[in-house]
């Protein structure tokens, strides 16, 4: 810049413009510094709850300016900030009156589950400080012979988690929703239900009955594999893929099985909803001949169905790659109760839904992964799912707590406390939001990394659900007690099968 500094070419430098308004410059002659004030006007709205307009008159500076060329050595900008406070309305929201308890009955009382549960209800505290509960925690799969005589002596929940089967059962005891549901605003596009994705597969109808809904999400399992990462490297096995057959896996298994170190390339346990029936219906089985209510009889028994059930006992007890469940106790110790916790085990179908708790089991002593399903001998894969709901029985409207109730189920199926669910991977989430998140599907130490199998899995085509109805209860535990002789080494498989279907077609035929 040439010549003498002016005032007017500060200003021209500054970006300042023209002086007037609420802008003040104070500029010093001789030589002492000038200060440039700018005034900085911000506004905060402080929320009440009446109606209240009030200006806060700012005050305007005006100073006459003498404007004088001199030499200027330095120059100082100094804002000076104004605060205009406009007090706005907001409406007090109702709150709702306080309630008798719900008397609250969950089983997820320990471990991972409980870590959920607990983080997901001091929220709602928080949130609906006026709806109490009681909860009441119940032993894992009540449901399948304790709540019998909670219904009958009346000394079921308000609020209780049942699957299908018991849903159907018990629907007289329980409350139908849809109008519930509707007049809260809740949109159940949001959820994850099987029934509304597969309108067209009756089987999966575990949360309604025929369209009417009974219960909230609460959440859901499927079936698969998972396998011992570390075990696979160290035997030189390459890791399973989705061009595996039943054969490829019976091979690997050959190569992870060393029966004198007690290490075995399988474990196949005694369960059938997450392990050897999806291989029956893979092959060309099923549970029943028809998807109706009640189901006319069993199909599990087809040659395929047949074929698939010795191949699962067969690994065992033929080829000798999974370990006889007689000598269990061999690979367990203390503190370690799982069979592939231990390490010693190269892959085990079951649920994979919950890896939260195989992280517990597992302890961080090895590492393991979801696998893909081996295809059957048909180039077919077949996957199981459940969903369990929280359902609101009639002894909510005797103690005038039903609308307290939806409140609490639909928050527990909700974006919130499904989010947890998602962090701690107790089981699948069921809202939409949440199994697609990164929290559920993005890696964390100690999880599987393959975690989109367990959501593909669930919404595959090729799942299924268990078909309930009433008096399938009766039917899953004729199927299972004539079924695990079998599995325990104590008779042939295709033998133990075929006395199953005899036995279950026979209760089948008096449900008709």
């Amino acid at each position: 810049m040439s010549g003498p500094v002016t005032r007017r070419k500060v200003i021209r430098a500054l970006g300042v413009g023209s002086l007037g308004g609420a802008t003040a410059a104070i500029l010093a002659a001789c030589g002492e510094t000038q200060v440039v004030e700018v005034e900085k006007i911000v506004e905060k709205e402080v929320p009440v709850e009446r109606v209240v307009e009030k200006e806060v008159p700012v005050e305007r500076v005006v100073e006459k300016v003498v404007e004088k060329e001199v030499p200027v050595e330095v120059q100082k900008v100094v804002e000076v900030e104004k605060v205009v406070t406009r007090e706005v309305m907001v409406e007090a929201q109702p709150q709702m009156a306080p309630t008798p308890p719900i008397q609250f009955m969950n089983y997820w009382a320990a471990g991972t589950r409980w870590e959920t549960m607990k983080a997901g209800l001091e929220e709602f505290d928080k949130q609906f400080p006026n709806v109490k509960y009681d909860l009441i925690p119940i032993p894992p799969g009540f449901y399948r012979d304790k709540v019998n005589i909670m219904f009958a002596a009346g000394t079921v929940g308000d609020v209780v988690v049942l699957n299908g089967a018991r849903m159907r059962e018990f629907a007289p005891g329980l409350v139908q929703l849809q109008d519930h549901v509707d007049k809260a605003g809740i949109d159940l596009d949001d959820f994850l239900i099987l029934s509304r994705e597969n309108p067209d597969d009756p089987s999966l109808q575990n949360l309604d009955i025929d369209g009417v809904l009974y219960g909230m999400p609460f959440m859901s399992a499927v079936n698969g594999y998972v396998y011992n990462i570390d075990k696979f490297d160290a035997d030189g096995v390459d890791a399973p893929t989705a061009d595996w057959t039943w054969d490829s896996q019976l091979e690997a298994a050959r190569q992870l099985t060393n029966a004198d170190k007690n290490e075995y390339g399988l474990h196949h346990g005694t369960g059938g909803e997450f392990r050897w029936l999806p291989l029956i219906s893979a092959n060309g089985g099923w549970l029943f001949t028809e998807r109706t209510r009640p189901a006319p009889a069993s199909g599990f028994a087809t040659e395929g169905g047949l074929e698939a059930f010795e191949w699962y006992v067969d690994a065992t007890y033929e080829e000798g790659v999974g370990v006889p469940l007689g000598e269990l106790s061999q690979l367990l110790s203390e503190g370690i109760t799982a069979p592939f916790a231990t390490g010693k085990i190269g892959m085990e179908p079951g649920g994979i839904h919950g890896p939260g708790g195989r992280k517990l089991r597992v302890g961080g002593r090895f590492e393991w992964d979801n696998m893909p399903s081996p295809r059957s001998p048909t180039g077919e894969v077949a996957y199981s799912t459940n969903e369990l709901g929280h359902f609101i029985t009639v002894k909510a409207l005797e103690h005038g707590t039903v609308e307290a109730s939806v409140i609490l189920t639909s928050f527990i199926a909700g974006e919130y406390f499904q989010g947890l669910v998602a962090d701690g991977r107790g089981a699948i989430p069921m809202h939409r939001a949440a199994i697609n998140s990164d929290r559920y599907l993005g890696f964390q130490p100690g999880m599987p990394r393959s975690m989109e199998l367990i959501r593909d899995h669930f919404l595959s085509p090729h799942a299924y659900g268990l078909m309930f109805f009433s008096g399938w209860a009766q039917w899953w535990n004729i199927l299972h007690d004539e079924a695990t002789p079998a599995i325990t080494g104590e008779i042939p498989a295709r033998e133990a099968l075929l006395n199953a279907q005899a036995a279950c077609d026979k209760h089948l035929a008096t449900l008709q």
